[in-house]
């Protein structure tokens, strides 16, 4: 059997060595945290009610980008696509005519029913925007 001298100089230089390991591997755990909530951060809005349209404001789907109809209640990405490829494609007609002059226009998109545009009424800017024509809805 080895003298008690021999077992704690073999086991010392071992446990300073798991000691060091198991630190680099809880600071690596703590980097890789970090990192995913500062992805998370990133990625997700800052508040729910951020990205949603404000009280008092409209959007005109006549020349609104593509990031403010998706804020949009009930449109969301393919629809706000869709909204923007239709305004395009009637743009590009002789005359350069409005895509949509009522809110009911919207319906002319694939997706987009009444429900939609009954949701979507009070946000709208459609025409001159002092005037708010189909802005509000009827009661």
């Amino acid at each position: 059997m080895a003298p008690p001298q021999a077992i704690r100089v073999a086991t010392e230089p071992d446990s300073r060595r798991q000691f060091v390991q198991s630190l680099a591997f809880l600071v690596g755990i703590l980097i890789g945290v970090g990192l995913a909530s500062g992805f998370a951060v990133a990625v997700f809005p800052r508040s729910a009610g951020s990205s949603a349209v404000r009280s008092g404001e409209r959007i005109n789907p006549n020349d609104a980008p593509l990031a403010s109809l998706i804020r949009l209640p009930g449109v969301g990405l393919t629809r706000a696509r869709a909204i923007v490829a239709y305004r395009d494609r009637i743009h590009a007609q002789p005359g350069h005519p409005p895509a949509f002059t009522t809110s009911d226009d919207l319906q002319e998109i694939k997706g987009i029913g009444p429900a939609i545009v009954n949701g979507v009424r009070p946000w709208l800017q459609l025409g001159d925007a002092s005037i708010g024509i189909d802005a509000v809805p009827a009661r």
